[in-house]
């Protein structure tokens, strides 16, 4: 296959697939689409298997299709897009994140739910999924990443307190990542438009980002940028990087949280964490060599994080390893790699403990 650039020398490499998109909901130029692997039924033959796309999900995390080459506005029953694939250099990506030329390496957002997936935001593993940026862009008028300088009002779920709204204007856009979860207000992970300005440190938006009102405040783990920021990226290829999730500890502690299978899972911080650690079960991997990482992103408070093998593993130093726990801090971390039998912890960082 000739990969030559046929066009102007300041064009993109670019490798192009037209596929199938799902969704109901608008696409921005740059976000990531993911294969629907396990369209129609289990038991027969099935080719839309592989040209078929949705917004990353815990499912299909494994399956990156690659990242729409132009924006689509929404379509009732779903639309033919045309996707820019893994080995395309020159390429936008849509940012959740500021990017600096050459440095550090960019994955897509998966999750649960939320229009936000399919953004980039800071990647640990190469491979499909992942990109290098290949441009200097700041893309977010403020970063709260670690929980402690956003907030969302819980009686309504719009007003919003941030550390300095001086630069953003009506029709910005809040992307909220995770939060705090009190057991009666969750925030919604998605992008949401700013309906006015109130001060320098207050806005509102344009519809609610909790699922069920309350009481006092929720943090929030957001960004605030304006339109659809984007960098020139070269998409890489070779294994599934899994992509990025964030995931929110419950105030009040609890056993099983869930998880993304492989990737980076990005714990949301600035929450008090209450009566007890809030326990990752991490189960028995697949298929050797597979890696997944646990990161912290801001403060917890009372107790931690801790994440529990489902089987022993080995430690860094090569003893047994039942848990990773004291995740509670900012740029906590811990590296894994399946070998085939056991999960071996590769690294750790900051002050979490294998025990």
């Amino acid at each position: 296959m000739d990969h030559s650039v046929n066009g102007p020398q300041k064009m993109g490499n670019v490798i192009i697939e037209e596929v199938w998109y799902e969704g109901t909901d608008a696409v921005k130029k740059g976000e990531a689409l993911c294969y629907n692997t396990d369209y129609g039924t289990a038991a027969s033959f099935d080719g839309r298997r592989c040209n078929r796309v949705e917004r990353p999900s815990l499912s299909n995390s494994m399956a990156f299709a690659g990242v729409a080459e132009q924006s689509y506005s929404a379509k009732a029953a779903g639309q033919r897009v045309r996707i820019c694939v893994p080995g395309s250099k020159g390429v936008p990506i849509a940012l959740a994140v500021d990017t600096v030329i050459g440095t550090g390496m960019l994955s897509f957002i998966a999750g649960a739910v939320g229009s936000h997936r399919g953004r980039f935001y800071t990647g640990k593993y190469k491979g499909r999924g992942s990109a290098i940026p290949r441009q200097t862009v700041t893309a977010l008028l403020e970063g709260g990443m670690t929980g402690g300088t956003i907030s969302v009002d819980a009686t309504d779920g719009v007003t919003v307190t941030v550390a300095d709204s001086s630069d953003y204007t009506v029709g910005d856009t809040v992307v909220i990542f995770g939060g705090e979860d009190d057991g009666t207000a969750v925030d919604v992970p998605g992008k949401y438009t700013i309906a006015s300005i109130t001060d320098g440190t207050t806005i509102v938006l344009s519809a609610t980002c909790l699922s069920t009102l309350s009481t006092g405040s929720i943090t929030l783990t957001a960004a605030v940028y304006n339109g659809n920021p984007t960098c020139q990226a070269d998409l890489l290829t070779g294994d599934e990087c899994g992509g990025v999730e964030f995931i929110v500890p419950r105030n009040t502690g609890t056993t099983g949280v869930v998880y993304m299978t492989g990737g980076v899972t990005y714990i949301c911080g600035g929450i008090t964490i209450g009566s007890a650690d809030d326990d990752i079960t991490f189960a028995q991997g697949t298929l050797p060599d597979e890696k997944k990482a646990f990161i912290c992103l801001g403060t917890l408070s009372t107790n931690s994080v801790c994440v529990d093998l489902a089987t022993n593993g080995i430690t860094v130093a090569g003893g047994a390893l039942a848990e990773v726990d004291g995740f509670d801090a900012a740029a906590d971390a811990a590296y894994f790699q399946f070998q085939g039998a056991r999960w071996f912890c590769q690294d750790v960082a900051g002050g979490v403990a294998e025990a």
